[in-house]
């Protein structure tokens, strides 16, 4: 399973959560089997910078990654229909957080 958190930087599972989904600097994608953390990798988000339409190409650069779950602190109605339609689950954090303590968090559940 490919998890994407949205985030800050490029400092991978020491980055912190975004305060916001498709307009993050990048997304820290986490491939997570058998429950345990096998790699991760932190792409650019190319929405980042969009006034407009940012939220469906986000959701897009995620599908092209092969995600199949998204952690954020705060995703928009237009965004959640569109993860929603392609089958990308959903889950709530807070921003600030850091992605380590918020897959730990996660695998915790």
């Amino acid at each position: 399973m490919k998890i994407a958190i949205p985030t800050e930087g490029n400092r991978k599972l020491s980055d912190r959560v975004a305060t916001t989904f498709s307009r993050a600097p990048t997304f820290t994608i986490v491939t997570v089997e058998d429950g345990k953390t096998r790699d991760s990798t932190v792409i650019e988000n190319r929405a980042a910078s969009y006034k407009q339409g940012a939220g469906p190409l986000a959701v897009s650069t995620l599908k092209d990654h092969g995600v199949t779950a998204l952690i954020a602190s705060d995703v928009g109605p237009g965004a959640s229909t569109i993860l929603n339609a392609l089958e990308i689950k959903v889950y709530s954090t807070e921003a600030g957080k850091k992605v380590k303590n918020v897959l730990d968090d996660w695998l915790d559940q």
